[in-house]
């Protein structure tokens, strides 16, 4: 005799993907039941879980030791990597030939018909006003009224019409200029550099370092020099600290206590890691300039790298050159590099280090190291002591106002060893005066422009600035005018590197360290 069922209770799970029916004759009966599956279910469930999780950790573990693998030899082929790339400048590139877009006007052009609708004017209807003459004079009326109101609108519209393409024509117009001052500016520069002018070359090398590409989390940063009289370029490069590259080989599930450990190198390994990576970084750097270089005023690259560091004895911080190279192009050219061990290659050629291993960073004098006391700066002129409140900057002859803004600059930057240099007018490459700030932290090169404006600065000068930062090296860049900056200029120099003074703030600035001075410009009565 078959048993009756007369309770009943549906059960799932969701991760296992299960569902079952529970019967009972007694809701009693269904309970247990129903907490004896649920038991089994969960008991199942975690078992699956933990399997996951662990299948989970395994292919994480070997997902980041595959990563990690990737990324070492990354670093150990910084030298190859180069090798089939163009380092070569492409002048064309820094060419600007895009046309502005085209006119257009989003506004709707105003329609009688519409106008006509949506006054309500009603439709003649002949007969109709035959026989009620009032009937034709109201349509008439309304008529007239829409008339009246579409040829307002026709004459609105077409005012802003022509209003949008007038504005349409000066930015055009600006945008060409700008576009052609730019393309001037690159065969300039090509004209320089082709030259062997010392700042056009200096230019050119930071150029092509900029776009060299390096592994992730490798940035380095270089200063350079060009010194025409014995055909040398010198590098002064930035290079990593031995807490800077990756150390991690591997990602090892432990089975024993389910959980990943990570895997560094051992001391010595990452010792000689260390070793090929800087070496590699040096000949990669003499390669990559000796290629994209190709005026044959360069005849000599010197090297230099330079790491901070905490000297682990006293606890003070050193910024100390660990390598120095010095190579000729006949010689470092017929070079295969792709052949070489980075540290043989670089003993052959010369190169000078300390210590067993460049990990120690021990110290070494350069080969050939940079002329801190930049070819382009002048003697100053001391104006700010002639200056009185009379005196209009407006129209102050232009060298004289160059030297009174580096005077003034040289009272705003007169902390220890800060020092303010006014350059030559005819070779400054957009730089009046340059100041430096040898504050370890915040410090560096600070660039000055000067300019004598009666009416609005051009965005153009402001552009210009930001180009010469990035060129200089600078940390900043400061545009000291004797008129204001449009809303365009303050908006572009918002997230840059770059300080606007105009003159209002300029003449503050003078009474600030207690010189009373004056401008009057064309398009204002002073200030």
């Amino acid at each position: 005799m078959s048993r009756k069922y007369f309770y009943y209770l549906t059960l799932s799970n969701d991760y296992l993907g299960k569902v079952k029916e529970i019967k009972g004759a007694s809701p009693y009966e269904v309970d247990l039941k129903a907490t004896e599956q649920l038991r089994k279910w969960h008991e199942q469930e975690m078992r699956e879980r933990e399997r996951e999780r662990i299948q989970d950790l395994k292919e994480q573990a070997a997902f980041d030791t595959e990563r990690a693998q990737k990324r070492l030899s990354e670093y150990q082929n910084i030298l190859n990597a180069t090798l089939d790339v163009d380092d070569r400048l492409d002048w064309s590139s820094l060419e600007k030939h895009d046309a502005y877009p085209a006119f257009s006007f989003t506004q709707e052009k105003p329609e009688k018909q519409k106008v006509h609708q949506e006054l309500g004017v009603p439709k003649e209807i002949k007969w109709l006003e035959f026989l009620l003459p009032f009937i034709k004079s109201s349509r008439l009326k309304k008529q007239g009224e829409a008339d009246e109101m579409f040829t307002s609108r026709l004459e609105e519209y077409k005012t802003a019409y022509q209003s949008a393409e007038e504005k349409h024509e000066e930015k055009k117009k600006e945008y060409e200029r700008e576009l052609l001052e730019n393309n001037q500016g690159v065969n300039q520069f090509r004209l320089d550099f082709e030259s062997a002018i010392p700042e056009a070359v200096e230019k050119y090398v930071y150029m092509v370092l900029e776009h060299s590409q390096y592994p992730e989390g490798l940035e380095l940063e270089y200063e350079v020099q060009f010194f025409p009289e014995t055909n040398a370029l010198v590098v002064n490069c930035e290079l990593p600290g031995t807490d800077d590259l990756p150390c991690t080989v591997q990602y090892k599930f432990v089975a024993s206590r389910k959980e990943v450990d990570e895997i560094q190198m051992k001391k010595k390994e990452y010792e000689a890691f260390y070793d090929t990576v800087i070496h590699q970084i040096c000949l990669r750097t003499i390669h990559e300039l000796f290629e994209s270089v190709y005026i044959p005023a360069c005849k000599v690259i010197v090297f230099n790298g330079w790491v901070h560091g905490i000297d682990r004895r006293t606890g003070n911080d050193f910024h100390s050159c660990i390598l120095s190279c010095m190579a000729k192009r006949e010689e470092f050219e017929s070079l295969k590099l792709d052949r070489v061990d980075p540290k043989e290659c670089f003993r052959k050629l010369k190169g000078i280090s300390a210590g067993a291993t460049l990990a120690e960073l021990a110290p070494v004098q350069p080969l050939m190291d940079l002329n801190r006391d930049d070819t382009r700066f002048i003697e100053s002129q001391e104006v700010l002591a002639k200056i009185n409140s009379k005196t209009n900057l407006a129209t102050m002859d232009w060298a004289e106002f160059e030297h009174l803004v580096r005077e003034l600059f040289g009272l705003v930057f007169a902390g220890e060893g800060e020092e303010v240099k006014v350059t030559q007018s005819s070779r400054d490459g957009g730089v009046d005066a340059i100041a430096f700030d040898p504050d370890p932290i915040r410090g560096g090169k600070i660039v000055i422009q000067a300019k004598r404006y009666n009416n609005v600065v051009p965005i153009a000068a402001v552009r210009e600035l930001n180009q010469v930062v990035t060129d200089e090296g600078a940390i900043k860049g400061i545009l000291v005018s004797t008129s204001h900056f449009g809303s365009d200029s303050i908006a572009y120099a918002k997230d840059k590197p770059l300080k606007l003074i105009n003159g209002n703030e300029l003449v503050g600035l003078f009474q600030q360290y207690g010189y009373a001075v004056t401008i009057r410009t064309q398009s204002s009565r002073g200030v």
